[in-house]
């Protein structure tokens, strides 16, 4: 793929090849190198609706085809690759479980989670005027929130005769 500034040869303007513009070389650049989002790498590189454009660049042919490039290069330079970070991820995971390092065991694994692309952040911004509530409103709305973020959350804390029964065992 002809680089930034590069002119096409007959061949491939023929074929409908089109040459990557230095606004997208600059989002690629933003988003792999850059450690961003798509959306701060867009924003970061001009883009007017930086939202919109991530998308659509992410689904240029042109771009992609770029980006799989920079991957490559990245490959073959580094060594770094999304099946081999997850394997030391876990090697790490299971390292640090041994020493009895739960919190690095538990960020490890998060991370191999979010690398695999099975675990997103998600967060939910309410925007509530407290200021204008009275004092009965604000618990009503701080209930509401409790009772919502129960529903959301799963019980794993075992029975009080489950508990007995663990000690019992481990005897």
């Amino acid at each position: 793929m002809p680089q930034v500034g590069e002119t096409l040869t007959k061949e491939q303007t023929s074929i409908g090849m089109e040459r990557l513009k230095p606004q997208q070389q600059t989002f690629l650049n933003n988003y792999f190198n850059g450690d961003m989002t798509q959306t701060a790498a867009a924003r970061k590189a001009g883009y007017k609706n930086p939202t919109v454009a991530a998308v659509r660049l992410l689904r240029n042919p042109v771009v992609q085809e770029r980006l799989e490039e920079m991957r490559l290069e990245a490959r073959t330079k580094y060594g770094v690759t999304v099946d081999k970070s997850v394997r030391d991820l876990k090697k790490m995971r299971d390292e640090a479980w041994e020493l009895g390092r739960f919190g690095e065991a538990i960020r490890a694994e998060e991370l191999r989670l979010k690398a695999t692309g099975l675990l997103v952040n998600k967060s939910h911004v309410m925007h509530e005027d407290v200021n204008a509530m009275n004092r009965e409103q604000v618990l009503e709305k701080l209930d509401e929130f409790r009772r919502m973020a129960e529903r959301r959350m799963k019980n794993v804390t075992p029975a009080s005769d489950d508990v007995a029964e663990i000690a019992e065992d481990n005897k």
